[in-house]
């Protein structure tokens, strides 16, 4: 399909993992797309995947007139944005409470949720009649996360950020909506990125498995695309059942 032809799309965190194969998808499907990320040298590579319908931008999430810069750079060359795919975000080094300090703390803070604030608010005055944003938190978002606390609390203000962000879309006639992946094998947990392949032989993920980058993305799209109208400030879970039942390994509950 061609589902986004003279559309424009904005991916940030596009650098690898989920950000790159959406980059690749929304391109594939017709749309002009920029590829923002930190590592600008990385959404180069990615703009070299996908030939002259992409662009690369440099972008810092945590700052505010960096995302502005984004945005317009986005305008001065394409005219126009149809779609935000605000994917970018970092995990940090963390293995329970007692390795999380406040340095840790506010650093996943300002990228994950600062980050995102700051991606909506740029986006925000001007994204297309029809447009949609897709802000990327977590499972993380909607449950718990031992491991890192940090993450887990600015995941989940990303979730109420983009159900608070309803009206103020819904004013411009777009939609805005959360992704909460599970499990993802891509380089922010050191697996490699891979081909992108046709969505209809993407493999079924095994019940608790790890996803692809290329899972996360086609619901991305399908998250901008029409067939999603009626979808918005919804926080999308995408686990293989992950959070769907208590753990197999706990007792049954009851006397």
């Amino acid at each position: 399909m061609q589902r986004f032809v003279g559309k424009v799309a904005l991916v940030t965190g596009a650098g690898s993992g989920i950000g790159r194969a959406a980059a690749i998808r929304f391109a594939q499907e017709g749309a002009r797309v920029f590829c923002a990320d930190l590592n600008l040298a990385a959404a180069q590579a990615v703009v070299a995947e996908i030939g002259e319908r992409a662009s690369a931008v440099k972008v810092d999430v945590a700052d505010y007139a960096s995302n502005q810069e984004m945005v317009a750079q986005v305008l001065a060359v394409a005219g126009k944005l149809d779609f935000a795919f605000l994917n970018a975000g970092l995990y940090g080094a963390a293995e329970g409470l007692d390795t999380v300090d406040e340095a840790l703390f506010d650093k996943l803070v300002a990228v994950n949720l600062k980050g995102a604030f700051n991606g909506i608010k740029a986006v925000q005055p001007v994204i297309g009649q029809g447009g949609a944003v897709v802000v990327t938190a977590s499972a993380a978002g909607v449950v718990g996360h031992p491991a890192n606390p940090a993450y887990s609390a600015a995941k989940h203000g990303v979730v109420g950020l983009v159900k608070s962000c309803v009206d103020a879309f819904a004013a411009r006639g777009c939609r805005i909506n959360a992704l909460c992946p599970g499990g993802v094998e891509t380089p922010l947990i050191g697996a490699p990125d891979v081909e992108i392949v046709d969505g209809q032989e993407l493999p079924r993920v095994p019940l608790r498995g790890m996803g692809q980058a290329q899972h996360v993305a086609e619901v991305a799209l399908w998250l901008c695309s029409p067939a999603s109208g009626f979808i918005t400030g919804q926080a999308q879970v995408l686990d293989a059942g992950l959070l769907s039942t208590f753990a197999p390994v706990m007792l049954p509950i009851g006397p």
